[in-house]
């Protein structure tokens, strides 16, 4: 799919995700040559060689709160919870199983619109905003991406709610204008 289309909902690929908090949780990022991004609620490509469009990615969920999701070897992912498994004092682990959406396609600002009372239409992309908020009654990290066709919302919940959020997000999906029935 493309994001392009009108509107479309995918499983994300099961990406290595972890977090990290602690007073000096940003040491640790700094340390392996990952991203920290200057403010929270926003996001960085983990790498400095990583684009604005790469799919890996470490968002500041506050002064002291990181989300970190890498594909592949997971490398990065791997060297930091090796780190903070260590003697690294002042930043620690952060189990993170959740599970993952990509909304993306001209209309997925709508299907937002009527699960979210968040308008993200408003947020300006450019910025790297990472939004926690309630989505149908479900807690959500949402993190919205350019890519070159068009913009994305990547959208990670508690995976025992996922299945719920799923059906609710496609259900919508289903009912916007100009879907295929």
């Amino acid at each position: 799919m493309s994001s392009g289309d009108t509107v479309w909902l995918a499983e994300a690929l099961p990406e290595r995700r972890v977090g990290i908090k602690g007073p000096r949780a940003a040491e640790a990022l700094r340390q392996l040559g990952l991203a920290v991004p200057r403010n929270p609620n926003t996001w960085a490509p983990l790498r400095p060689a990583d684009r604005d469009d790469s799919w890996n990615v470490v968002g500041r969920l506050g002064f002291t709160e990181f989300f970190v999701e890498e594909r592949g070897d997971a490398s990065g992912i791997a060297a930091l919870e090796l780190l903070v498994a260590g003697d690294f004092a002042g930043a620690w682990p952060v189990l993170r199983e959740d599970r993952g959406f990509v909304l993306g396609g001209e209309q997925a600002a709508g299907v937002l619109a009527q699960v979210c009372n968040v308008n993200f239409n408003a947020l300006d992309i450019a910025q790297r905003p990472v939004v926690m908020t309630l989505m149908v009654g479900v807690g959500v990290l949402v993190l919205p991406q350019a890519l070159p066709d068009g913009a994305i919302y990547r959208i990670w919940c508690d995976p025992s709610f996922g299945p719920y959020l799923w059906e609710t997000l496609e259900e919508v999906v289903q009912k916007m204008p100009g879907r295929n029935q």
